[in-house]
């Protein structure tokens, strides 16, 4: 195996207008290619999140498999426009 094409990642456009990374070793995106910010924010923010915090100001995650980052830095945004305290 071509060892760059193992590591080699294209930032790529996804239908929402947001970007992903394309791994050529998996042949898969990182995030939806349908919505990269589009799918987080509705199945880990609104339908997780958001349901938890409704009665709480006040949360503990536990992060497994952090990834690229992208539903850390969606709940610190969702957190500081909902003034919650999250650690």
């Amino acid at each position: 195996m071509n060892d760059h094409a193992s590591v080699r990642k294209d930032i790529v456009l996804s239908k929402d207008g947001s970007h992903t990374l394309f791994s050529h070793r998996f042949g898969e995106h990182y995030h939806s290619a349908f919505g990269a910010i589009h799918e987080p924010n509705h199945i880990f923010i609104e339908a997780g999140l958001r349901a938890v915090t409704s009665p709480h100001r006040v949360l503990n995650i536990f992060e497994v498999g952090f990834g690229t980052g992208l539903n850390a830095l969606l709940t610190l945004q969702y957190a500081q426009a909902h003034a919650l305290k999250i650690n």
